[in-house]
Parts: structure tokens; C-alpha cells; sequence
């Protein structure tokens, strides 16, 4: 447990004495990462501080509902706000991710400022060298699980909303696939129980994200399941293959492929699934797994990346093709049982 009342006070402490604090957000931001940053820089702006939100990327079409979020600074499109924020703050908080280099173009930045950094983060290998106060627990559902935690042993309990335990709430609900996974401990459902007791709105805040989707977002995956859908029933594998054309033939938009890798694990028989997203010069990759296979390890020995035991993601400078041969030959040689 790395919530500890010494951590505690040194947090405390660093917020008393800080000016100007930047929450930052992983590169292709999820709702976990936006959620928890945004829940917390609304207790910051409440206890009085300077505070704002930093993305590497646009925020997902499907959590555009959330409090605070038209105030999130995009390096995509902001890139000199986004970077003389981080380089002038004396205090970063990294919400939902592990190392710098998980923030893409603001890694340099980063690693150039001078501030106190603090990472809030569930994801397994913290750079435990960069950070100046870690809480790190791999074994909670998500990071704004995390936070919640941290802000109710702490002076800013007092601060919690209902726009702000949403946020949370929308955090955790993602991040568990809408409590499907990475949901064994009870403490997961009492939080959720607690967030819901501060305002939340079960069921609707549910739609917003489940049943609100675009056209395109359904079009694209029922072309996803139809015509890019590769499934070895001999390795209980499966996964889908969008090369650049297929996304950009529905707009593009961020967020437009999210959960589509879930639809390949949900077949019968399948423990290991996966999206390969083919965007700029590299292929953006997804894994899932059910069971004792470790997607984290694969991605982490495979393809630069990393994330949590059933749930990770990598990338890959190959060319869309010879990635999946790569993919391919991999899975002939792994050994995946359910």
C-alpha cells in the first residue's frame, strides 16, 4: 500500500507550496487519465492554486461530456501553451502513466522541468528515478480509483463534488470495461458505491459513454468485425488489422476505434486479442487476454510497450504488414490458455 500518511503530508506540503501546477495526461488519452486529472485539478482550483490540465492529444468524442474538459490544453493543437505550461510549473502531477515517454511529445519537456513531479498512476514499472513522490499501485482497478482513495485520507476530501466524483466515476467504469474487468476486490464497488452517495448518476453517466455513439464509430467497427477481423482458433487468438484508409474513411476522429479489440476477445474460445491501428509512421496496438496470460509481458518483450496483466498496449515502426506477420509468428510459438 502506498498510500501512507507520511505521503500524504509530503503531497499536501507540495501543493501548499507550489504556484502553478500542471496535471498531464498519457499520449491517446483515456477516460482514465482525463477523468482522474480533471477530478483533481477541480479540488486544486477549489483549494485556491493555479492549476490545468495538459493532454499530448485530443480528448475521445465519448467523454466529451465531462466537467473541465473544454479547459484541457492539447499539445496537438496548443503545442506552445502545452509546453511553456509544463516548462514555467513548479509542481507536475502524471495521472495515469508511468514514465515520460508515455506523454509522447511532451516527453523532452518533461524531463527538462525543474518542478517537483508526483506520479498517481495503477500501471506496473514506475520510473521510480523521475518522479520525486510515487503512489503506484498496480492492483487497483485505474487511477481514479486511486485518487479517490488518496483524496480521502487527505485535507481535500472536503472538495469532493458531484462533478468531480463523476469524473472519478467515469475513470473506474472505463477502466474496468463497464465493471467487467480488473474488478475482483470488493474495494473497487464500495468506491463506486461511494462516488454515487457524492451525486453520480449511475445510469447516465453510463449512456454517455456506452450509448452514445456516432455513426461512424458503429460503421467503422462493424466494417472492423466483417472485413478486418483475423481469428488462429488453434492459439485461442484474434485480432483486427485498420490500415490508415480505414479509419480515415470515417472521419478520423479520436476515440473512433475505442473497445473495438474487445469484440475480438468476447468470441468463444478466444483468450488473447489485440487492434493494430496503422496512424503516421508507426501501428498503434491493443492487447487483451483472459485468464493467465499476461498481455503486459508480451507487449513490454514484443513491441515497446507495457500496461497491465490483461490489458496493455505497444506499437510498432514496421509497416502495417509486416507487423501482423510478426504478430503471426509470434502467436505460432506462444502458448495462450484461458
Amino acid at each position: 500500500m502506498t498510500i501512507t500518511p507520511n505521503k500524504i503530508l509530503k503531497l499536501e506540503q507540495y501543493i501548499n507550496d507550489a504556484q502553478k501546477i500542471v496535471l498531464i495526461c498519457h499520449a491517446s488519452p483515456d477516460a482514465d487519465t482525463i477523468g482522474s486529472a480533471l477530478a483533481f485539478c477541480n479540488i486544486l482550483k477549489q483549494y485556491g492554486k493555479e492549476a490545468v490540465v495538459v493532454s499530448p492529444n485530443v480528448v475521445p468524442d465519448f467523454i466529451n461530456f465531462m466537467a473541465g474538459v473544454d479547459e484541457v490544453i492539447v499539445d496537438d493543437n496548443q503545442g506552445k501553451i502545452a509546453k511553456k505550461s509544463i516548462k514555467y510549473a513548479d509542481l507536475l502531477f502524471a495521472m495515469d502513466f508511468n514514465a515520460p515517454h508515455r506523454t509522447s511529445n511532451l516527453e523532452q519537456v518533461m524531463k527538462e522541468s525543474r518542478a517537483i513531479k508526483v506520479l498517481i498512476d495503477h500501471h506496473l514499472f514506475p520510473d521510480e528515478e523521475y518522479f520525486d513522490l510515487l503512489f503506484s499501485e498496480p492492483g487497483k482497478s485505474s487511477t481514479s480509483e486511486l485518487l479517490f482513495d488518496i483524496l480521502n485520507v487527505s485535507i481535500f476530501k472536503k472538495y469532493i463534488n458531484t462533478d468531480i466524483a463523476t469524473n472519478i466515476f467515469v475513470g473506474l467504469m472505463t477502466d474496468t470495461g463497464s465493471f467487467a474487468y480488473s474488478c475482483d476486490k470488493p474495494e473497487t464497488f464500495e468506491t463506486a458505491a461511494a462516488l454515487i452517495r457524492h451525486g453520480v448518476k449511475a445510469k447516465e453517466t453510463h449512456d454517455l459513454v456506452y450509448n452514445n455513439n456516432s455513426v461512424a464509430r458503429l460503421q467503422i467497427l462493424g466494417d472492423s468485425i466483417a472485413n478486418r477481423l483475423r481469428i488462429f482458433p488453434e492459439y485461442h487468438a484474434a485480432y483486427f488489422a485498420l490500415n490508415s484508409d480505414d479509419i480515415t474513411k470515417y472521419g478520423n476522429a479520436e476515440g473512433l476505434t475505442e473497445g473495438i479489440v474487445n469484440y475480438a476477445l468476447s468470441i468463444k474460445g478466444i483468450c488473447f486479442a489485440a487492434l493494430l491501428t496503422e496512424k503516421d509512421d508507426k501501428i498503434k496496438m491493443s492487447f487483451r487476454s483472459k485468464g493467465t496470460y499476461s498481455v503486459n509481458e508480451f507487449a513490454r518483450n514484443h513491441f515497446q510497450g507495457g500496461g497491465h496483466h490483461n490489458a496493455a498496449g505497444g506499437k510498432s515502426f514496421l509497416s502495417l504488414e509486416e507487423t501482423t506477420k510478426k504478430l503471426d509468428k509470434l502467436l505460432a510459438k506462444i502458448n495462450i490458455e484461458c
